[in-house]
Parts: structure tokens; C-alpha cells; sequence
């Protein structure tokens, strides 16, 4: 009995000790931390786009064996032909977005400085209007506009002023494409090779950890890797969808910048819940300075666009799975985003949700 009481009081004071090593150093373990996330960042980096396109590879292939290959064939061939397609269309998709929306994107903000000036004055009128009709002292936007290109004019100066560093500027640009090319690498002997990985990771684990605690740890993946997969590919599709709805339905009504506003909504969507509310929020005021009646139509259409999002496109995409209480999702981006800043807001979701299955089926266990 004493035994059992001092073990426990052991392990008490060794919990609260190392949790009070935590509290006090715990800005430079973070940093560690992240120092150690960095040395390994092109591993990291392989592992998410393995991730991402591990749901299509898997598709062609059972599709592959079902319809093209033989039933007998080699498992590692039909990987090995599924593997290539995927990362062909994938590297087609990325091409198609550098030669054909990236330039358009650029015009598009040119046209868009280019004409700023009498977008301006169009808001102008509009303020006028709106101070007239609530009788207040009317509203200059004159010194915002030219805070504005104050800001722009500064902005190109320290432009300039990087141009005798072009040298390191551009040796930064070949090694972020170099470690993107070994993060492609990673991610193929990842796809191919995941099945022989996990299995060595589980035997490796059952080897050494007690049963029980293997169990646990198998279970918190399963319901990791399920969370992550319908929320990030999810969120990928449903972005995608919302942003070429959005650019169809303002070709249609022949509102101005589709594209802009369009990549924009398809953007700001990946952030959960608000993303697309800040989207619409930044194109309603641009379409405001440019022609406020199409800025009321384009309400009307993104209303219409986002109700279709909320009611059919994820919950067919996204599905059930992330169904957390509203209070928790907020508590999640503004927890997520004050720690890790825009990669907080779109990761605390999912990692919330994790939480929240886990300690809810502890809760059922334990009841």
C-alpha cells in the first residue's frame, strides 16, 4: 500500500517538476523547437504534399487495377504508373496557374493602379452621399489615398534599394526552388514506399511500448490522420469550387476583375469559417470605388454563392466529420492565429477537432 502511495507521489512531484521546467523555459524550447522543424523542412514539406495527393493516387490506382491492369500484376507497377499520372497532373495544374492566372492576376492589379484615381473619386461621391444623408461632416478620403501611394512610393525605394543584393535575392530563390525539388523527391519515395512505412513505424512501436499505450497511440493517428484528410482536402476542393463559381457568376454579370476577386475568395476560403467573409469584404469595397450598383449585384450573387458553399459544397466535401461546437471553431482560429499566426488560423481547426474527438471518446469510455 505504502508502495503504491509513494510511487504515485513519485510521480507527482516528477509531472509537476517537468512541467514547471516547461512554464519557465519555455520561449527557448519553442525555439528549439522550431529551429528543429526548420533542419528538417524540405522532409516536412514532402510529407505534407505526399499527404495532399495521397487521396488521388490512391484513386488511380484502384481505378488502374480495376479497369486497365490485370489482377495479378505487380502492386508496386500499378503504384509506380498511379504515382506518375498524379504528379503529372499535378505539375500540369501548377503550370497552367503560372502561365495563364498569374499573368492575368498581374494586369489585372495594373489596370487596377492604373485607374485608382478615379475609383477614388467614385468612393469620394459615394461618402458624400451617404454623410449628406445621415448629416454628418463629410469624410476625406483624399489623405488616405495619398497615405496610400506614400506607402507604394516608400515600398519601391527599399524595392530599389535590394537591387545590389540581386545576387542573394536570387541565390534565396534557387534555394527555395532546390528544397522544393528534394520536398518533390520526399514525397514520391514517401507515396510509393507508405505502406512498407507504416508497417516498420507499427512494428517498431508495438515492439518497445506496452500494449495498451500502442493502442492509444494507433488510435490518435487513425483519428489524426482522418481529421487531417477530410479537413485539408476538403478545404482545398470546396476553396477551388467557391473560387470558380465565383468567376463564372461575375463573368455572367460582367462584373469587373473576375479573375482578381475570384482567386481572391478561393484564397481567403481556405481560412475556416471567416475566410471568405474577409474575401468578400475586401472585392464589395474595390467594386464599390469602381461601379456601386454591380457592387450590389455582387453581394446578392456572393450571398447566394455562400449560402450554396455552406449548405451543399461542404458538407458533401468536408462531410460531418469536424462537426465541433461554433464556440470551440473560434476559440480554435483566434488561439491558432495569435500562436502561429495565418498557419494557425487554417491548422487550429483540425487540430482542435482532434482534440475534441479524443477527449469526447475518453469522456464516453470513462461514463
Amino acid at each position: 500500500m505504502f508502495g503504491g502511495m509513494k510511487k504515485t507521489l513519485f510521480s507527482a512531484i516528477t509531472y509537476s517538476a517537468l512541467l514547471i521546467l516547461l512554464i519557465i523555459n519555455f520561449n527557448p524550447i519553442t525555439q528549439y523547437f522550431w529551429q528543429f522543424i526548420a533542419a528538417f523542412n524540405s522532409f516536412f514539406v514532402g510529407i505534407a504534399i505526399a499527404f495532399i495527393l495521397n487521396k488521388p493516387c490512391m484513386f488511380i490506382e484502384k481505378t488502374l487495377k480495376k479497369k486497365l491492369l490485370k489482377q495479378n500484376s505487380s502492386s508496386s507497377l500499378s503504384r509506380g504508373i498511379a504515382i506518375t499520372i498524379t504528379y503529372v497532373i499535378f505539375l500540369m495544374i501548377l503550370v497552367l496557374i503560372v502561365i495563364i492566372v498569374i499573368p492575368q492576376l498581374i494586369q489585372s492589379v495594373q489596370v487596377l493602379l492604373n485607374n485608382i484615381g478615379a475609383y477614388t473619386e467614385n468612393l469620394q461621391l459615394i461618402a458624400d452621399k451617404v454623410s449628406d444623408f445621415l448629416h454628418l461632416d463629410r469624410i476625406d478620403l483624399s489623405s488616405m489615398v495619398a497615405s496610400f501611394f506614400i506607402y507604394l512610393k516608400k515600398l519601391q525605394s527599399s524595392l530599389m534599394g535590394l537591387l545590389p543584393q540581386i545576387i542573394s535575392i536570387t541565390t534565396g530563390i534557387l534555394l527555395f526552388f532546390g528544397n522544393l525539388f528534394i520536398s518533390f523527391i520526399f514525397s514520391i519515395y514517401i507515396l510509393f514506399g507508405k505502406d512498407k512505412l507504416i508497417g516498420q513505424c507499427k512494428r517498431i512501436l508495438s515492439t518497445y511500448l506496452p500494449k495498451k499505450l500502442f493502442d492509444k497511440c494507433y488510435y490518435i493517428y487513425n483519428v489524426t490522420v482522418d481529421t487531417f484528410n477530410q479537413y485539408i482536402i476538403g478545404q482545398l476542393i470546396g476553396s477551388l469550387i467557391i473560387s470558380v463559381l465565383c468567376i463564372l457568376g461575375m463573368f455572367i454579370l460582367q462584373i469587373d476583375y473576375p479573375l482578381l476577386i475570384g482567386v481572391l475568395i478561393g484564397i481567403t476560403a481556405l481560412i475556416p469559417v471567416i475566410g471568405p467573409y474577409i474575401g468578400g469584404i475586401i472585392a464589395l469595397f474595390l467594386l464599390l470605388m469602381i461601379n456601386p450598383v454591380k457592387a450590389v449585384w455582387f453581394l446578392i450573387f456572393l450571398f447566394v454563392l455562400f449560402q450554396f458553399a455552406a449548405n451543399v459544397i461542404y458538407p458533401k466535401v468536408v462531410g460531418n466529420r469536424l462537426g465541433i461546437p461554433s464556440l470551440l471553431i473560434l476559440l480554435s482560429i483566434t488561439i491558432g492565429g495569435s500562436l502561429a499566426g495565418i498557419m494557425g488560423i487554417v491548422f487550429g481547426l483540425p487540430i482542435t477537432t482532434v482534440l475534441y474527438i479524443l477527449i469526447n471518446d475518453d469522456l464516453k469510455k470513462r461514463i
